[in-house]
Protein backbone atom coordinates (compact mmCIF):
# COMPACT_ATOMS: atom_id res chain seq x y z
CA UNK A 1 0.00 0.00 0.00
CA UNK A 2 1.43 3.37 -1.02
CA UNK A 3 1.07 6.18 1.45
CA UNK A 4 0.27 9.77 0.61
CA UNK A 5 3.18 11.73 -0.77
CA UNK A 6 5.43 13.17 1.94
CA UNK A 7 6.57 16.69 1.13
CA UNK A 8 9.33 16.88 3.72
CA UNK A 9 11.11 13.76 4.78
CA UNK A 10 13.25 13.35 7.84
CA UNK A 11 15.42 10.38 8.92
CA UNK A 12 12.92 9.21 11.53
CA UNK A 13 10.16 8.96 8.91
CA UNK A 14 12.41 6.94 6.65
CA UNK A 15 13.41 4.54 9.44
CA UNK A 16 9.82 4.14 10.62
CA UNK A 17 8.66 3.32 7.09
CA UNK A 18 11.53 0.85 6.67
CA UNK A 19 10.56 -0.90 9.90
CA UNK A 20 6.96 -1.16 8.71
CA UNK A 21 8.04 -2.77 5.47
CA UNK A 22 10.24 -5.31 7.21
CA UNK A 23 7.59 -6.12 9.81
CA UNK A 24 4.88 -6.57 7.19
CA UNK A 25 6.74 -8.34 4.40
CA UNK A 26 10.11 -9.54 5.67
CA UNK A 27 13.67 -8.35 5.40
CA UNK A 28 14.00 -8.99 1.68
CA UNK A 29 11.14 -6.60 0.99
CA UNK A 30 13.25 -3.65 2.08
CA UNK A 31 14.55 -2.00 -1.07
CA UNK A 32 15.02 1.67 -1.83
CA UNK A 33 12.34 1.44 -4.51
CA UNK A 34 9.81 -0.15 -2.15
CA UNK A 35 10.64 2.35 0.58
CA UNK A 36 10.26 5.29 -1.79
CA UNK A 37 6.90 3.95 -2.97
CA UNK A 38 5.70 3.57 0.61
CA UNK A 39 6.67 7.15 1.39
CA UNK A 40 5.33 8.52 -1.89
CA UNK A 41 8.64 9.98 -3.04
CA UNK A 42 11.19 9.32 -5.75
CA UNK A 43 14.04 6.94 -4.77
CA UNK A 44 16.77 9.59 -5.19
CA UNK A 45 15.07 11.64 -2.45
CA UNK A 46 15.89 8.94 0.08
CA UNK A 47 19.62 9.36 -0.35
CA UNK A 48 19.39 12.74 1.34
CA UNK A 49 18.55 10.87 4.54
CA UNK A 50 20.30 7.48 4.22
CA UNK A 51 23.72 6.69 2.83
CA UNK A 52 22.76 3.36 1.30
CA UNK A 53 20.48 0.36 1.72
CA UNK A 54 23.17 -1.39 3.77
CA UNK A 55 23.51 1.65 6.04
CA UNK A 56 19.73 1.69 6.48
CA UNK A 57 19.72 -1.98 7.41
CA UNK A 58 22.49 -1.45 9.95
CA UNK A 59 20.53 1.41 11.50
CA UNK A 60 17.40 -0.74 11.72
CA UNK A 61 19.38 -3.47 13.46
CA UNK A 62 20.81 -0.98 15.96
CA UNK A 63 17.31 0.32 16.70
CA UNK A 64 16.01 -3.21 17.17
CA UNK A 65 18.84 -4.09 19.55
CA UNK A 66 18.28 -0.86 21.50
CA UNK A 67 14.60 -1.77 21.95
CA UNK A 68 15.54 -5.31 22.93
CA UNK A 69 18.06 -4.10 25.51
CA UNK A 70 15.49 -1.72 26.99
CA UNK A 71 12.96 -4.56 27.23
CA UNK A 72 15.23 -7.04 28.99
CA UNK A 73 16.75 -4.45 31.32
CA UNK A 74 13.28 -3.34 32.41
CA UNK A 75 12.20 -6.95 32.90
CA UNK A 76 15.00 -7.82 35.34
CA UNK A 77 14.77 -4.67 37.42
CA UNK A 78 14.73 -5.69 41.09
CA UNK A 79 14.89 -9.42 40.29
CA UNK A 80 17.65 -11.96 40.88
CA UNK A 81 18.33 -15.68 40.83
CA UNK A 82 16.00 -17.97 38.92
CA UNK A 83 13.22 -15.35 38.99
CA UNK A 84 15.51 -12.86 37.30
CA UNK A 85 16.75 -15.43 34.79
CA UNK A 86 13.21 -16.32 33.72
CA UNK A 87 12.28 -12.63 33.54
CA UNK A 88 15.31 -11.91 31.35
CA UNK A 89 14.87 -14.80 28.96
CA UNK A 90 11.08 -14.48 28.70
CA UNK A 91 11.41 -10.79 27.87
CA UNK A 92 13.98 -11.61 25.22
CA UNK A 93 11.81 -14.32 23.68
CA UNK A 94 8.66 -12.19 23.80
CA UNK A 95 10.41 -9.33 22.04
CA UNK A 96 11.71 -11.65 19.32
CA UNK A 97 8.23 -13.12 18.80
CA UNK A 98 6.63 -9.69 18.56
CA UNK A 99 9.26 -8.39 16.13
CA UNK A 100 10.17 -11.64 14.38
CA UNK A 101 11.17 -10.23 10.98
CA UNK A 102 13.31 -7.50 12.50
CA UNK A 103 14.86 -9.93 14.99
CA UNK A 104 15.77 -12.56 12.42
CA UNK A 105 17.18 -9.88 10.10
CA UNK A 106 19.89 -8.95 12.58
CA UNK A 107 21.63 -12.26 12.00
CA UNK A 108 22.21 -11.52 8.32
CA UNK A 109 24.56 -8.57 8.88
CA UNK A 110 28.09 -8.42 10.22
CA UNK A 111 28.66 -6.62 13.50
CA UNK A 112 29.68 -3.00 13.86
CA UNK A 113 30.36 -0.72 16.80
CA UNK A 114 26.70 0.32 17.16
CA UNK A 115 25.48 -3.25 17.37
CA UNK A 116 28.29 -4.19 19.74
CA UNK A 117 27.31 -1.30 22.01
CA UNK A 118 23.66 -2.34 22.12
CA UNK A 119 24.68 -5.97 22.50
CA UNK A 120 26.70 -5.00 25.56
CA UNK A 121 23.61 -3.36 27.05
CA UNK A 122 21.72 -6.63 26.66
CA UNK A 123 24.71 -8.43 28.14
CA UNK A 124 24.73 -6.14 31.16
CA UNK A 125 21.29 -7.41 32.11
CA UNK A 126 22.60 -10.96 31.83
CA UNK A 127 25.64 -10.09 33.94
CA UNK A 128 23.45 -8.69 36.70
CA UNK A 129 21.23 -11.76 36.86
CA UNK A 130 24.01 -14.32 36.57
CA UNK A 131 26.09 -12.54 39.20
CA UNK A 132 23.24 -13.13 41.63
CA UNK A 133 23.89 -16.88 41.26
CA UNK A 134 27.35 -16.38 42.70
CA UNK A 135 29.46 -16.26 39.54
CA UNK A 136 32.61 -14.19 39.69
CA UNK A 137 33.56 -11.31 37.41
CA UNK A 138 35.91 -13.67 35.58
CA UNK A 139 33.17 -16.27 35.01
CA UNK A 140 30.42 -13.88 33.90
CA UNK A 141 31.57 -13.23 30.29
CA UNK A 142 31.56 -16.93 29.39
CA UNK A 143 28.30 -17.67 31.21
CA UNK A 144 26.58 -14.71 29.56
CA UNK A 145 27.79 -15.81 26.11
CA UNK A 146 26.52 -19.33 26.80
CA UNK A 147 23.13 -18.00 27.87
CA UNK A 148 22.91 -15.76 24.80
CA UNK A 149 23.69 -18.69 22.49
CA UNK A 150 21.13 -20.86 24.26
CA UNK A 151 18.30 -18.34 24.10
CA UNK A 152 19.08 -17.03 20.62
CA UNK A 153 19.32 -20.57 19.29
CA UNK A 154 15.95 -21.64 20.68
CA UNK A 155 14.21 -18.43 19.68
CA UNK A 156 15.60 -18.48 16.15
CA UNK A 157 14.61 -22.11 15.59
CA UNK A 158 11.16 -21.35 16.95
CA UNK A 159 10.65 -18.31 14.71
CA UNK A 160 11.57 -20.16 11.53
CA UNK A 161 9.33 -23.07 12.61
CA UNK A 162 12.19 -25.56 12.67
CA UNK A 163 10.97 -26.99 15.98
CA UNK A 164 7.22 -26.66 15.40
CA UNK A 165 6.91 -30.35 16.27
CA UNK A 166 7.44 -29.43 19.94
CA UNK A 167 3.99 -29.73 21.53
CA UNK A 168 4.56 -27.13 24.26
CA UNK A 169 7.29 -24.65 23.29
CA UNK A 170 6.71 -22.55 26.40
CA UNK A 171 7.39 -25.51 28.67
CA UNK A 172 10.38 -26.53 26.54
CA UNK A 173 11.86 -23.05 26.77
CA UNK A 174 11.29 -22.79 30.52
CA UNK A 175 12.81 -26.23 31.00
CA UNK A 176 15.88 -25.22 29.02
CA UNK A 177 16.38 -22.19 31.24
CA UNK A 178 15.93 -24.33 34.35
CA UNK A 179 18.62 -26.72 33.08
CA UNK A 180 20.98 -23.82 32.48
CA UNK A 181 20.30 -22.45 35.97
CA UNK A 182 20.92 -25.87 37.50
CA UNK A 183 24.24 -26.08 35.67
CA UNK A 184 25.27 -22.66 37.00
CA UNK A 185 24.23 -23.66 40.53
CA UNK A 186 26.30 -26.86 40.28
CA UNK A 187 29.29 -24.87 39.04
CA UNK A 188 29.06 -22.45 41.96
CA UNK A 189 28.53 -25.26 44.48
CA UNK A 190 31.49 -27.19 43.11
CA UNK A 191 33.69 -24.11 43.33
CA UNK A 192 32.68 -23.54 46.96
CA UNK A 193 33.37 -27.17 47.84
CA UNK A 194 36.79 -27.02 46.22
CA UNK A 195 37.62 -23.89 48.19
CA UNK A 196 36.54 -25.54 51.44
CA UNK A 197 38.69 -28.58 50.74
CA UNK A 198 41.64 -26.41 49.84
CA UNK A 199 41.31 -24.55 53.12
CA UNK A 200 41.05 -27.81 55.09
CA UNK A 201 37.40 -27.36 55.94
CA UNK A 202 35.99 -30.08 53.71
CA UNK A 203 33.71 -32.68 55.28
CA UNK A 204 35.21 -35.97 56.36
CA UNK A 205 33.82 -39.22 55.16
Amino acid sequence: MVTARVERLDPDQVLAAAERLVAANGWESLTMAALAADLGVRPPSLYRHVESLDALRRELRSRMLAELSDAVRAAVMGKSGIEGLHALTNAYRSFAQEHSARYLAQGTLTGDEDTRREGRRVGEAGYAVLASFGLTDEELPVATAQLAALVHGFVSLELVQTIDWVADPDAAFDGLIELFAAGIADQVAGKKLAMRKKSGKGTRS
